[in-house]
């Protein structure tokens, strides 16, 4: 689609990697709104009526053959509509304005975890809640730690399975039963409560209620009896069914993460569940903005600790330098004015009150400031050698069976250059130059002979000027100073390098030529 319409080339595995980004930025960010404390209720807004609230599972497969559970909880408003099919017209009971919330996570992490939807959709300020669940444990927990006083109503279809397994155990165990009894059963426990089939099942004999298939299901029933007032639920306007948490496990989960096929790392199915909470929920502009947000905080807080540590090798003059890259305390942030103060990079009271020092190696030409905190290079490469960081403070990857590495890019290897021959130069003096002589071409070639040895004995420039700023020969390059590795295997005697390129020579050579 971006080909088409913008002309922009994504590949497939940038598409994964950026997805993958985003949807954990908006993990971080679901999880923070369910840390942040409850925001107080206006009381110009009213609050909400009816609140219908539904929890329950879906399946999901691993990598290695693995299936996990991803909990989902559903959140509606429950609203009575006439029903045109029927004669006559009959009010049938729907939830509307659902929102989903969905984390692969144990059930106490989940129920805490969906703090933040629930106090969107003001749950707790609704003046009616009903929680329509199955009988799982955790389902009624989650509904106990956000509203205890909510009506707990089983879900019509959970309860007419276990109604269905108990009639078939009787079956086995040798009772004849009507061919109608399941579904007259069903619509007495819709129209009449659980109380009249209870009844007629305490006249089974003791010996046919113990048997496994038929004990476990009545105990079921019979634990549940207050959850399954259908009636009176319906009366009141509830839903008895729990179609609308089962919707969102094909439409927010199963849609995208069960599909032919497909098997997920762990870590990968929280921000998929993530951005499509975010598409399902209608929200996508804002939790597109929340993560951005939180991605580009991070990357502002990440670079602090680079702007506030310095090496211990640096001189006074390249602290002063780098101090002049700080931002002031008054400047915006990065990301918005309304978090400049949160934001802003720490000033120290050292920086703050003492004075500047002014020095002839604080006025450098531009190109030689460092224009990022934490990027300038000190004042001698051969300080840093065998130490396992960059003189810009970034870190050294060494291989095995390589030398060890002095500088992390080619960028910090010409600023040592530089730094290392305007060193030098400042601390050099210029000489008078001598004049150059020309040689007319009628000299006989005896007086050229004693030209040649005048210039001889004058002294050479660029050696003098080493000397005087404390070079050695034989050690250091006679132009930019830098150190010399001298070839193994030099005959004895012999000549020693004085240059350590042939750019530096020259660039010598055309000095003394001048």
């Amino acid at each position: 689609m971006l080909g088409d319409l913008l002309g922009v080339q994504v590949s497939t595995e940038t598409a994964r990697r950026l997805t993958e980004q985003m949807g954990a930025w908006m993990d971080v960010a679901q999880t923070e709104a369910s840390l942040a404390p409850p925001s107080e209720t206006r009381k110009d807004v009213p609050a909400p009526k009816l609140r219908v609230v539904s929890a329950d599972g879906a399946m999901i497969s691993l990598v290695h053959k693995q299936w996990v559970e991803v909990r989902t909880v559903a959140i509606g408003e429950s609203v009575s509509k006439p029903d045109p099919n029927r004669k006559p017209a009959t009010q049938e009971i729907h939830v509307d304005h659902l929102s989903y919330f969905s984390h692969l996570s144990g059930a106490a992490t989940f129920t805490a975890l969906a703090k933040g939807e629930m106090q969107r959709r003001k749950v707790a300020q609704a003046t009616q809640v009903c929680a329509v669940t199955d009988g799982a444990e955790w389902c009624q927990a989650f509904a106990e730690r956000y509203r205890p006083d909510a009506v707990r109503i089983l879900d019509f279809p959970h309860a007419a399975e276990h109604v269905s397994a108990l009639l078939e155990g009787c079956t086995q165990a040798g009772i004849q039963l009507p061919d109608q009894m399941l579904s007259r059963c069903l619509h007495v426990l819709k129209h009449r409560g659980p109380r009249p089939l209870l009844r007629m099942a305490n006249h089974l004999g003791s010996d046919l209620l113990q048997q496994k298939g038929i004990q476990e299901h009545l105990d079921y029933l019979r634990k549940r009896e207050p959850l399954m007032q259908y009636p009176t639920f319906r009366e009141h306007g509830w839903p008895i069914g729990s179609g609308m948490v089962e919707s969102a496990n094909k439409l927010v989960v199963q849609a995208r993460l069960k599909g032919s096929g497909m098997h997920w790392q762990r870590d990968h199915v929280n921000p998929m569940l993530a951005l499509r909470n975010a598409v399902c929920n209608e929200r996508w502009q804002e939790m597109w903005r929340k993560a951005l947000t939180k991605a580009l905080k991070q990357a502002y807080l990440s670079r602090e600790p680079c702007c506030e540590s310095q090496p211990q090798s640096r001189s006074r003059s390249f602290r002063l330098r780098d101090r002049s890259c700080l931002p002031e305390p008054s400047s915006p942030s990065l990301l918005s004015s309304t978090a400049s103060q949160e934001l802003a990079p720490p000033v120290s009271s050292l920086e703050t009150t003492a004075p500047v020092v002014v020095s002839h190696e604080t006025h450098l030409p531009s190109r030689e400031r460092s224009c990022r905190p934490g990027r300038s290079l000190a004042a001698s490469s051969s300080q840093r050698l065998g130490q396992d960081t960059c003189l810009c403070g970034g870190p050294l990857r060494r291989q095995k069976g390589h030398r060890p590495k002095r500088y992390c890019s080619g960028r910090c290897r010409q600023r040592a250059y530089r730094e290392r021959q305007g060193h030098i130069m400042r601390r050099m003096t210029p000489l008078p130059l001598v004049p150059p002589t020309r040689h007319s071409r009628s000299m006989h070639p005896c007086g050229r002979r004693q030209q040649k040895k005048k210039e001889r004995s004058v002294p050479k420039r660029v050696n003098d000027l080493f000397h005087r700023a404390g070079g050695v020969q034989g050690e250091t390059c006679l132009f930019c100073g830098a150190e010399l590795v001298q070839l193994r295997g030099r005959r004895r005697g012999g000549r020693q390098r004085a240059y350590c390129s042939g750019r530096c020579r020259q660039r010598a050579y055309r000095e003394r030529t001048a």
